[in-house]
């Protein structure tokens, strides 16, 4: 068998395949969120998202290269700092915040702490009005985290706190379903069933109390850590695929495209609308205006503090603003009003970055001339 580099040729061929495969599709996915987020500004007009990655902040855009991760961006656009509507401040802003879960997991089982996965749900129909069920459900957990008796549950299981995020997916059969995820922070070993039992309970008489059902599946805890290191893992990063199965359950609702047409989640929603499905225009647009300045990702009083210490607190928009951290970043070039505007024309924002991508300036310039002459995608794309 012919060799090169030791390893057969015929491996070779196949691995650099399976490289220019796997190369595509990330490339697909990168150029999916511009192609979301255009629906979004399209649809949202009056907000932020609309202006997000679009207007510039001063005379030029700066085209960045990392030639370490062969990656580019911009700089010196505004962004709108949306975890809700915006694919690409979402994306920003989950991967900073998976970062701080995931140090603040290991600093609690560090110091001999245990953490553990709660989800949070009640029944619904697709008669169910989002205004009304997100209300009633904000309620009911807000309920159910005060009082004597959840005050006893903290102290009787040694709670440290807890971090809530919030997700929402919609059904043509079913309608929304509001959800939350908690990471349960524990000072140390506990009766995972007796304080699933009573939690449960808790949590079934809180959504009671405001209207709401439950069934089995209205209270699950995950008794293991594989759990909570898979969700603190998957957090801000996309699947490989757009299907829900068990192993993604729990994978950042933001960033899943859901499941065929049982339940979508709003960047699914925006999937639909992208491809010319207006029908689900009205449901993106309800979602966009109830969710419109709530919190995705909430620690309770006192826990960040303890687990990450001076890490300094930054807020959606903060995130969404600050530079890529890239140590061997480079400024390919600047373009002009002109050239952005041009750019713009085309929806072309997307198509730069990927021509960037190999760090010279000339192809740039020939996928601008290219859009300029005949209003198409350069050869290099």
């Amino acid at each position: 068998m012919k060799l090169m580099n030791n390893v057969p040729v015929g491996e070779n061929e196949h691995k650099v395949a399976v490289e220019v495969e796997d190369e595509g599709r990330l490339k697909q996915k990168r150029l999916a969120k511009w192609r979301l987020q255009r629906a979004a500004q399209v649809l949202l007009p009056d907000e932020r998202v609309a202006f997000c990655m679009r207007r510039p902040q001063s005379a030029t855009v700066d085209v960045m290269y990392s030639p370490q991760r062969c990656s580019a961006h911009f700089n010196g656009l505004m962004t709108c700092g949306s975890v809700w509507v915006c694919p690409m401040c979402a994306s920003r802003i989950s991967e900073r915040r998976r970062d701080e879960l995931e140090q603040a997991v290991t600093r609690c089982v560090a110091n001999g702490g245990a953490v553990y996965l709660a989800t949070y749900t009640v029944s619904h129909d697709r008669f169910d009005t989002l205004s009304d069920l997100l209300a009633s459900f904000l309620a009911a957990r807000k309920k159910s985290r005060q009082g004597r008796a959840a005050q006893a549950l903290r102290k009787e299981f040694g709670v440290l706190g807890t971090v809530s995020v919030r997700e929402v997916t919609w059904s043509k059969v079913n309608g929304w379903h509001p959800h939350c995820h908690e990471l349960i922070f524990f000072a140390g070993d506990i009766d995972e069933f007796e304080y699933e039992r009573v939690a449960r309970l808790q949590w079934q008489k809180s959504a009671e109390q405001f209207g709401l059902q439950m069934n089995e599946r209205g209270f699950q805890f995950d008794r293991t850590f594989g759990a909570v290191a898979d969700y603190v893992a998957k957090f801000g990063r996309e699947p490989q695929d757009t299907v829900w199965s068990a192993a993604t359950e729990i994978t950042k609702s933001h960033l899943k495209q859901g499941r065929g047409d049982e339940h979508l989640t709003p960047f699914g929603l925006l999937e639909r609308i992208a491809q010319g499905e207006t029908e689900y225009e009205s449901v993106f647009l309800e979602y966009a205006q109830w969710f419109k300045g709530k919190h995705q990702l909430v620690w309770s009083a006192g826990l960040r503090s303890q687990l990450l210490g001076n890490v300094e607190a930054l807020s959606d928009e903060e995130v969404a603003q600050a530079a890529v951290a890239e140590d061997d970043n480079v400024c390919l070039g600047k373009l002009q009003r002109s050239q952005w505007n041009l750019i713009l024309k085309y929806e072309a924002r997307g198509m730069l970055l990927e021509v960037a991508r190999y760090g010279d300036w000339t192809l740039i310039l020939d996928f601008l001339y290219c859009l300029e002459t005949d209003g198409l995608p350069s050869p290099f794309y």
